[in-house]
């Protein structure tokens, strides 16, 4: 149940919390976990941030293009994480000893080892020793626990990391490096997996586990559209989409149905396009077993039998081809565009025509 470090009111989940945040709280007073919560509830919401908003974003943005270092700050100046970055790992811990924390490399790592976040680690902290810090001072001691596990422990997973490289990826393809973009969010994956327990199977149980500025969905199909783009320069990519998306249908198998279908005909794709058709053609089969009133998996199935394919085809698999046509004309929703199918039911007949009187002529 989360709780306002503000105002000490507890929520029942999440999304009660942005809005309080968003509604109640001036944004001058929001750390930095706050701020992006209060921004997520923008995005969810369709809304336009006000003129205070976009003022406090413009000084954020000076501020950290010509900012200056973390020793200059006053006192009571909010905390943003590359004031922390900024200082050197003594002076982090010797701020940290201010508010009565200790720590050293070894106990530090011990702890990251314990736990999955920066921010469960320094709840750690703040249970087991007196701190003496308020205000701003509070977002210094879940900073300073992200910066010394990016320095001490960078080995070892933890939540905080997911977000900071997503958004490496989209700095890089902002500046057109799609590759390191994407494997910056490969990475990110990697990191899911690896802070999400195993019990959790959905999607909606990993996005409460997970840093509450991703959405787990959006984020596995823009991985899967960037790797699509990149393999059609770059067939390597295709071995990667591959993967990727059998992992994402291993490790949630009780994702949305249609998360699952999409993904599942990602695999089938990817094993056509790597020319392992009779792998591809067992995926298509077993999608319209598991999924009857799919359309497409009839459609790339029949495709398969004969669209590489300009001399050589059998009676047999032509036969075979135009009764997928007809399964997926019949499939719920066929009806969207039932011109292909059809056509292509016609072309093939024609075909069939072709081979009928070569083989009476043969005869």
């Amino acid at each position: 149940m989360p709780n306002c470090p503000y105002c000490e009111r507890s929520f029942a989940d999440e999304s009660e919390i942005r809005k309080h945040l968003y509604e109640d709280h001036e944004s001058d007073e929001l750390g930095r976990i706050d701020t992006k919560r209060v921004e997520q509830y923008i995005d969810d919401h369709d809304l336009e941030e006000n003129k205070d908003d976009t003022t406090r974003a413009q000084q954020d943005t000076e501020e950290a293009v010509g900012m200056t270092a973390a020793t200059d700050r006053q006192s009571d100046d909010r905390w943003e994480l590359h004031d922390v970055q900024a200082l050197s790992t003594e002076e982090i811990r010797d701020k940290l000893a201010e508010h009565g924390i200790d720590t050293t490399e070894e106990s530090f790592r011990d702890r990251a080892a314990e736990v999955d976040s920066a921010i469960a680690l320094a709840d750690q902290w703040e249970d087991d020793h007196d701190i003496d810090a308020s205000g701003y001072d509070q977002d210094f001691i879940w900073m300073a626990a992200e910066v010394l596990w990016s320095r001490w422990a960078p080995d070892l997973p933890y939540r905080e990391r997911i977000y900071d490289l997503v958004q490496e990826g989209r700095d890089l393809r902002e500046q057109g490096s799609d590759a390191e973009a994407c494997q910056r969010w490969l990475t990110a994956w990697e990191t899911i997996i690896a802070v999400t327990p195993d019990d959790i199977t959905t999607l909606e149980g990993a996005d409460d586990h997970l840093p509450n500025v991703l959405s787990l969905e959006a984020f596995l199909r823009s991985v899967n559209n960037d790797l699509a783009t990149l393999a059609a320069d770059d067939p390597t990519y295709h071995e990667r989409r591959l993967e990727f998306c059998r992992e994402v249908c291993t490790r949630f198998p009780d994702a949305p149905a249609e998360l699952l279908l999409d993904f599942r005909h990602f695999i089938a794709d990817s094993l056509t396009e790597l020319g392992r058709l009779d792998e591809s053609r067992n995926e298509f089969e077993t999608l319209i077993r598991d999924y009857p009133e799919d359309p497409w998996a009839y459609k790339k199935l029949a495709d398969s039998y004969w669209q590489d394919e300009v001399d050589g085809l059998t009676a047999e698999e032509l036969k075979h081809a135009v009764k997928l046509y007809e399964q997926a004309l019949n499939a719920e929703g066929s009806l969207e565009q039932p011109s292909v199918a059809s056509d292509r039911i016609d072309e093939l007949e024609r075909r069939l025509a072709d081979v009928d009187s070569s083989e009476a002529q043969e005869e």
